[in-house]
């Protein structure tokens, strides 16, 4: 079978990391082309989704930027990094916590930054709905 190029939004983030977490040092936005049949992961947990051109789960930044806003974290990221830092042997978890703070604050930073779609997961796509349908409640 031949193969399908396809153009996907790209986004390219240079960041630093540091004690005090990880800082955004610039963003690039741009089309990029990829075989439509070269396995896409989920923006959120990396977990592989199926072939680029068949994504199931697409979701608009502003939608994203929305669930965020409502509570939403990335559970299963955090969680890898923090398994992460333990194999690496970091024992104390005070550090640990620290860390995990600075990377969710990082990440919610890079949300806000962010101008093109997200692909998910099936389980990430269904963690975020409540967040993204949540409508707020002005007293």
């Amino acid at each position: 079978m031949p193969e399908k190029r396809i153009q996907i939004p790209a986004e390219r983030v240079l960041f630093e990391v540091s004690k005090d977490g990880v800082a955004i040092l610039d963003t690039t936005i741009g089309m990029k082309e990829v075989d439509g049949n070269m396995t896409a992961v989920c923006d959120m947990c990396s977990a592989a989704i199926g072939p680029m051109n068949n994504v199931q789960h697409i979701k608009s930044p502003e939608a994203i930027s929305r669930a965020v806003k409502h509570g939403y974290m990335p559970e299963e990221m955090l969680r890898k990094s923090a398994e992460m830092l333990k194999s690496m042997g970091e024992t104390n978890e005070a550090f640990i916590s620290d860390i995990m703070d600075k990377t969710l604050e990082s990440w919610i930073e890079m949300v806000d930054k962010s101008e093109t779609p997200w692909a998910l997961c099936e389980n990430c796509h269904r963690a975020i709905q409540a967040y993204i349908k949540h409508k707020e409640v002005y007293k």
